[in-house]
């Protein structure tokens, strides 16, 4: 019996081994089974993160092929643009003023429209610059215009926002004849050909100067200095009036202002009212306001509203007197640093270069060549095209 109780017992202890193995064998394959599981669950949320990534490659890469269409479409130059025809003649939408340089505005215009000079000029392709180029054609379609002359090459915006009387004179009125400018209207010329001189041009013929078709000629009075704020008067300038006179060139007058507040504005109007000495004079008396390049001056501190104010002085003085005020400025200098609205009843003397400008507001005089030669003249000389016979105004 003891024996038969013996072998009951080992045999019990047998089955539990065995039973102890069994379960170990189990748990040992659930183990692994629960870390397969939660490997796959871990690696479950990168694949989708992949998924996602290259979903947003795919929508790099459509908006690489956008770029690369716009790129490679047909390209324009400078000269068979028209930015003219970017404005109708609906008096009811004819006003358009820039915003304040440094607005929230101005800087996305610029962070979309500006090239990127930070990389070698080499590096640039050619076809990014058609981009750029193209952006730029872009920009002046879309109530924005460049206040650089197109020939510096780099962009600067201005956006162009309802306020003050539009430019309605199309590329298609202009003609050339050898230097000069004229615009018609309805077949019927309507402009008038001018220069300003100072002293630069020395002793001028003003009979030959006649005789090359010139109607009318705006005279330096003098500058204030930039720098020590001096008021000095041209040389020339009686001789000028004088000569003009002789020749029936009707005459203009500008300063070149430096003043930072209106009593020197006030001054300067007055030395140009002063230097008439009983000359004839039939266009206006100009304020002319110029950023100088490359150095500190007096006015570059100076807000849009407080330039303005100074010029409307200005130009408040000279019509006291009975003359006709207008003020003169690069697009730059009008849009950048002045307020059109301040001084929106004043006529324009805009100074650009550009064949076609792309001032968008109504000017009533336009300086297009710093480079050019009139008989009777030795050195180069400022053309200008008015589109008003001041004399009859």
């Amino acid at each position: 019996m003891s024996m038969l109780h013996d072998d009951d017992e080992s045999l019990i202890e047998n089955a539990k081994a065995k039973g102890g193995f069994v379960l170990g064998c189990i748990l040992a394959v659930s183990g692994v089974i629960l870390v397969l599981l939660l490997t796959f669950a871990v690696n479950k949320k990168p694949e989708n993160v992949r998924k996602n990534n290259a979903d947003n490659v795919n929508t790099a890469n459509e908006s690489n092929a956008d770029l690369s269409e716009i790129e490679n479409s047909e390209k324009k130059t400078s000269n068979e643009l028209s930015f003219w025809h970017m404005y109708d003649e609906d008096e009811t939408n004819n006003s358009y003023v820039p915003t304040v340089n440094g607005t929230e505005g101005d800087d996305k215009v610029k962070e979309r429209f500006v090239p990127d000079n930070s990389a070698s000029e080499d590096s640039v392709s050619d076809d990014r610059l058609d981009a750029q180029q193209k952006a730029r054609e872009k920009a002046v379609s879309e109530n924005m215009f460049d206040v650089n002359e197109l020939s510096d090459g780099e962009a600067e915006f201005a956006l162009i926002v309802n306020s003050i009387p539009m430019n309605q004179r199309y590329e298609e009125g202009f003609t050339n004849e050898g230097i000069w400018k004229d615009y018609a209207l309805n077949g019927r010329k309507t402009s008038y050909r001018g220069i300003d001189v100072s002293s630069y041009q020395k002793n001028i013929d003003w009979a030959r100067v006649a005789g090359a078709g010139v109607d009318f000629a705006m005279i330096r009075v003098g500058s204030r200095g930039y720098g020590s704020g001096r008021v000095v008067l041209d040389e020339r300038c009686a001789d000028n009036m004088r000569g003009c006179s002789e020749n029936a060139i009707k005459i203009g007058l500008y300063f070149q202002s430096q003043a930072t507040n209106i009593v020197e504005a006030v001054e300067e109007a007055n030395y140009c009212i002063g230097s008439i000495n009983g000359h004839n004079i039939e266009y206006p008396i100009v304020f002319v306001s110029e950023a100088i390049v490359n150095d500190n001056y007096r006015t570059e501190g100076l807000t849009k509203e407080e330039l303005s104010t100074i010029a409307k002085a200005f130009c408040d003085t000279v019509r006291a007197y009975g003359y006709k005020p207008m003020i003169g400025a690069n697009k730059k200098q009008f849009a950048m640093h002045m307020d059109l609205r301040t001084i929106a009843d004043y006529d324009l003397w805009l100074f650009d270069t550009d064949d076609q400008s792309v001032f968008p507001y109504r000017y009533n005089m336009w300086q297009y060549s710093i480079t050019g030669y009139v008989d009777g003249i030795e050195d180069p000389v400022d053309l200008n095209i008015s589109f008003t016979d001041y004399s009859v105004k």
